[in-house]
């Protein structure tokens, strides 16, 4: 098990997933699937040292990495490798909680996913959402926030498989996605993934991601319901309210956030933040922490994810964090790793292949 300190394993939610943990409701299609392949779910609690009954509850708190090893678990186990795009395709819109009430009670699909994406944390404390426009298409992105993820191979598909359904859901089932974006290296079997997503897959690149015309985005909803949208936004801000002590891993969060979708300053992440620059920067002074080395650390960390998960060149993953010379990027992650990407992602694969063995 990873270890996660003094935290108990499981914690009642009150208010915002703490980073690094997930709602149980969110995984509540795990126990009927591993069913359909006769395998127990008690069983691999007890294998992965997670507590019996941990999924009797949807507020129930799980660490995240250790929920994403279950799910590698869940995969070996039941031997099948795109257990994970299988999980997700069996979670409905609803194991998001109040997140899932804002969504249906948006305008349109646009005001939707944004609304998923801005208060995702209520319900998942590991992972980042990110809705972009460009040109005629638009962008519905996963990214784990959390470094050190085991299996991210196998939570990249789940979390991509839940963006597909989340949207046919909104969208109705006349709504087809233009190409599926993965931020792992190829299966030896695409087969599922072709009669799940029925789209183009294409591996190895910096996002995961749901790609389709972005006119589904102006689909209104019958579910709207602008007073009762009010008050879900209060009571979710108000649920974000309830988090203290936490403003380093909220700025972290932000900065990934924006950092993927082309545009991170510190003006910026003030703003979403609701808060002045000077204020921000002030409340960082308190930790003792300065902007530029929290983005510095972001920026290592989503480069250290891609050179371990994906195929990507390095030169593409320079580009992919904003570097205009893929030099400044080996010389940034030489000072912050001691070595260079290349080197790393050998010395990763080479760890990866002796615990293998």
């Amino acid at each position: 098990m990873i270890p996660i300190g003094n935290t108990p394993p499981i914690m009642r939610a009150s208010g915002v997933v703490p980073g690094g943990y997930d709602r149980a409701a969110s995984t509540m299609a795990l126990a009927p699937l591993l069913e359909q392949f006769g395998v127990s779910l008690d069983s691999l609690l007890s294998e992965s040292g997670l507590p019996i009954g941990l999924f009797e509850h949807p507020d129930n708190l799980i660490p995240f990495r250790e929920g994403t090893r279950l799910m590698g678990l869940c995969a070996d186990r039941t031997g099948c490798p795109h257990f994970g795009l299988l999980m997700g395709e069996a979670t409905p819109l609803e194991a998001y909680g109040i997140v899932a009430d804002l969504m249906k009670s948006a305008a349109d699909v646009r005001a939707a996913l944004k609304l998923m994406c801005r208060f995702m944390t209520l319900a998942d404390g590991g992972g980042l959402l990110t809705l972009s426009e460009i040109n005629q298409f638009a962008s519905f992105s996963y990214t784990v926030y959390e470094p050190g993820v085991e299996r991210a191979d196998v939570l990249g598909d789940n979390a991509l498989a839940v963006s597909f359904s989340v949207l046919r859901t909104l969208c109705g089932p006349k709504w087809r996605p233009h190409e599926i974006l993965f931020s792992r290296s190829r299966p030896a079997d695409i087969q599922p993934y072709v009669d799940i997503l029925r789209a183009p897959l294409r591996f190895d690149v910096e996002q995961s991601a749901v790609v389709f015309d972005r006119a589904w985005l102006d689909v209104e909803l019958v579910s709207a319901d602008p007073a009762r949208l009010r008050m879900l936004e209060a009571k979710a801000r108000a649920m974000e309210a309830g988090e203290t002590g936490n403003l380093v891993a909220q700025v972290r969060r932000v900065v990934r956030r924006q950092l993927l979708s082309g545009t991170c300053s510190m003006q910026s992440v003030a703003a979403e933040l609701g808060m002045h620059r000077r204020t921000l920067d002030r409340r960082l002074q308190a930790f003792d922490l300065a902007f530029k080395t929290l983005s510095d650390e972001v920026r290592y960390d989503v480069s250290r994810q891609l050179l371990a998960d994906t195929a990507m060149p390095v030169i593409a993953i320079a580009q992919s964090l904003h570097y205009t010379d893929p030099s400044a990027f080996t010389r940034a992650f030489r000072r912050w790793s001691g070595t260079t990407p290349s080197r790393w992602r050998q010395s990763e694969r080479r760890s990866l292949q002796s615990s293998s063995a």
